[in-house]
């Protein structure tokens, strides 16, 4: 028989999430990304967390400046992120100012066989945190609860998850999907661009690197001013990428533009 010490611990394993996302009525989950890394995605067929893109040799000029450092500093560094907003504010901010970018949609049914966790709070951006005296955002089935050294709480378990997707999607929270680790992509990915331009320049990196995923051109969910000199610089560097395997980049990184 177990003991009840061991009841315990067993409850703390996240439970199966089979389903959980499709019964909210989620088909996809994306991850928003500088168009120009592309060819890293697709080479690797992997969303990567922050320690493997060091591992694998990227430089910090290839995270974004603010939140990669809230993200570690916050308890959350070791997750490969996506979302289920459809007009997160950063996109929205990024194709306002010209700067090409392109959505990584992932099927809910890929979630079906992996741990994820959900988190109804900007890792990133807020700034009620649960640290020193303060005691950040109140645990609920809603709000998600903590865990270790996380700052922000999350839904961990199939029930929390469930209650959170039930009672933030009708309200349009931006909620985010958080893998533990790398997250595979499989051949049902879709790559989604906000102009006939930028899906012409996914199509030809996905055709060099033998990669079929579909590519398709999606409205912005503001408006995409879509700057040539930059367009000029994310074509340059996908040249560069696809012609060397092992060429991390050249620090072109729209945050810091």
């Amino acid at each position: 028989m177990f003991s009840s010490a061991v009841f315990s611990d067993l409850e703390l394993i996240p439970e199966a999430s089979v389903g959980i996302l499709e019964d909210a009525g989620i088909e996809a989950v994306r991850h928003y990304a500088p168009l120009h890394y592309l060819p890293f995605i697709a080479r690797s067929r992997l969303l990567m967390c922050k320690p493997a893109l060091r591992a694998q040799g990227f430089a910090p000029s290839h995270l974004r400046s603010m939140s990669s450092k809230h993200d570690r500093k916050r308890g959350f560094g070791e997750y490969a992120f996506l979302t289920l907003d459809r007009s997160a504010r950063i996109l929205a901010a990024k194709l306002d100012a010209g700067f090409p970018h392109c959505a990584i949609e992932v099927p809910a049914s890929a979630f079906e066989t992996l741990e994820f966790h959900l988190c109804r709070y900007n890792v990133a951006m807020t700034r009620y945190l649960k640290r020193g005296n303060r005691h950040g955002f109140p645990e609920s089935d809603v709000n998600g609860r903590y865990y270790g050294d996380k700052q922000i709480p999350i839904a961990k378990v199939a029930k929390d998850k469930a209650a959170m997707l039930a009672h933030h999607l009708p309200l349009g929270t931006m909620i985010e999907v958080l893998v533990p680790g790398n997250l595979p992509l499989t051949d049902e990915v879709k790559v989604l661009c906000y102009s006939k331009q930028d899906a012409q320049i996914a199509q030809r990196v996905l055709g060099a690197l033998t990669v079929p995923w579909e590519v398709d051109v999606i409205d912005p969910p503001t408006v995409y001013n879509r700057d040539a000199d930059y367009a000029s610089a994310v074509e340059n560097f996908v040249s560069v990428a696809l012609r060397d395997p092992d060429w991390k980049g050249n620090g072109l990184e729209f945050d810091r533009v």
